[in-house]
Formats: structure tokens, sequence, C-alpha cells
């Protein structure tokens, strides 16, 4: 009962935090007579609100599914996936085609690749390897460094012009975002997010592992393909509004699982994407109107995530 209590005043302690950032975010600096800014804020908060928590939560349901604390989905090269449909887009179509592909097909696009990616290649991995976690790791960022390579030998062979554009998809832009998927991807986060909501109680027996979750009468290759599925879309919406963030998710999961490891997963699930959104909303406010844009969000995330993602590898060699 006193272990509820505190959760749910933690809980109440982050939602108020995220209020107050939200609010000096939209607010700060304008007058209630700037409703153009207002408005732009406003889509802008709501992006960086849909990022922080498709990012936190995708990776905490890999990690739920692969049993480790250093799996996300980026360092097993989903992220890289979606940088290799940008190059093989500008390879053959070139830049002023690419640029003038309509954002949201191109958002389909790289849902169902990423999708059957996330099917065909990480699905395979679980079902065969749920009981060889380091060769799971190991085949994984193989993977990931394939793609890397793929990506790079693209790179060179197309014109330094078109590799201008190809670097503006490869690294997140929490300034730039793109407003014309942003309430068709609120919609996929908002079916994402009530499905597994739904079956977060699955979840938890996925934790216990997959001979549990096979004794309690629970399909296990359809729910892992479920579950799949939601993350590979859950890392499509985040990728197509900002771009691709390697460490963000790992940072978060890793936070909560340190603070709060004995939750359940529906309380870890609120968790996590709570601390995802007050990071990025926080973090972009403190960027935006303390530095005024001398640094960038991203780069300080990737420095922490990374530096989290080593340490994290140091303890599992210990243990």
């Amino acid at each position: 009962m006193h272990s509820n209590r505190f959760q749910e005043r933690v809980l109440q302690g982050i939602f108020s935090v995220w209020l107050l950032s939200s609010f000096l975010f939209i607010t700060l600096g304008l007058t209630p007579e700037d409703h153009f800014f207002l408005m732009l804020r406003f889509e802008k908060w709501l992006a960086l609100n849909a990022v922080g928590v498709a990012v936190a939560v995708s990776t905490y349901v890999f990690q739920t599914l692969t049993h480790s604390r250093i799996l996300t989905p980026s360092i097993m090269g989903l992220d890289a996936i979606y940088l290799l449909i940008s190059l093989v887009l500008i390879s053959a179509f070139g830049t002023v085609q690419y640029l003038a592909i309509d954002a949201m097909h191109l958002f389909l696009v790289n849902n169902v690749v990423m999708i059957g990616f996330a099917l065909f290649i990480f699905g395979g991995l679980i079902l065969r390897f749920h009981q060889d976690m380091n060769r799971l790791l190991l085949i994984g960022i193989v993977l990931g460094l394939l793609v890397q390579a793929a990506n790079e030998f693209l790179g060179r062979m197309i014109s330094p012009e078109d590799f201008v554009v190809f670097q503006g998809a490869a690294f997140a832009r929490f300034d730039q975002l793109d407003r014309q998927v942003l309430w068709v991807a609120l919609v996929l986060l908002a079916g994402c997010l009530c499905l597994l909501w739904r079956f977060h109680s699955v979840l938890d027996i996925f934790r216990l592992g997959r001979s549990h979750v096979i004794n309690l009468g629970i399909a296990y290759v359809p729910m892992t393909c479920l579950f799949l599925m939601l993350v590979a879309v859950l890392v499509s919406i985040s990728t197509a509004l900002v771009g691709p963030i390697l460490f963000f998710g790992l940072l978060v999961v890793a936070l909560v699982q340190q603070c709060f490891p004995a939750g359940h997963s529906g309380y870890h699930l609120l968790m996590v994407a709570m601390v995802g959104a007050l990071i990025l909303v926080a973090g972009q406010t403190f960027f935006e109107h303390v530095l005024a844009m001398k640094a960038t969000l991203s780069v300080v995330i990737e420095v922490i995530g990374g530096s989290v993602f080593f340490m994290l590898l140091v303890k599992r060699g210990r243990q």
C-alpha cells in the first residue's frame, strides 16, 4: 500500500514538472496576441511529447521482449533502416524529386519497411535465440552495422549535394519538426499506446520468460509479433518527426529501472512515457530560451545516453 502511494506521488510530481515545463515552452516570451506563434509552439510541443513517449515506450517494450537492459531498437539497427530508405530514395530519384515526395507517402513507406524489418529479423532472432542473449546482442549489432555499412557505401556513391540532404535526415532535429505528418503520427501513437495498455499485464508475464508465457496459455509467437510491430510503429513515428535518436530511450528506461526496479509494467509504461516527454520538453525549453540555441539538445542526449550505455555494458560484464 505504501509503495503504491509512493509511486502515485512520484508520478504526480513528474506530471507537475511536465505541466510547468510545457507552460513555459509554449508561452515564454509570447503574448496572447501572438496567435500564430502560439499555434506553432503548440504543434512543436505536441511533436516533442509524441517523440519522447514513442522512443521511451518502444525501448521499454523491446527490452522486455529481449530481457536485456542494453538493447534498444536503435542499437539493433531499426533507425539505420530509416536512413537506408532515405539513401535509396535519394540515389534512385535525386535530391529534387526526393524533396518533392509527399511527407505522408514517405511516412507510410518508412512504416511499412520498418515493421517488415522488425518482424522478419528481430522476430526471428527473439524466437530462436531467446535463451542466448549474448548471441542475440551480437547478431543484432552485426545487422545494425551491416545496414550502417550499406548507408556509408550508398553515401559515397551519391553527389555532394545529395549527401547534404541525407545528412539533414541523419540527425535528430528538435527545432525543425515535420508538421505534415504530426496529426497522423499522433493518431498512430494513441492507437499503439491503447494496445500496449490493453496488454500491459501480458508484458509482466513476458518479463518472467518464454516458458511462463507459454505455460499460462498465452500465444507467444503472435504476441511477440504484435509487440514488435508496435515497437516498429513507435520508432517510425519518432524518426518521421525528428529523425533517428540512438540513446535517448536507453537513457529514460535506465533511469526509471534504476529508481523503480520493482514496479509492474503498467507503472513502468506510465513512468517512462512521462519521463521521456518531460526530458524533451524541459530540455528544449532550456536550450531555446536560456541558451538561445547555442547548443543542441540531441547532441547532449546522445552523449549522456552513450555514457549510460557504456556503464550498463561494464556493469553487465562484471555480473
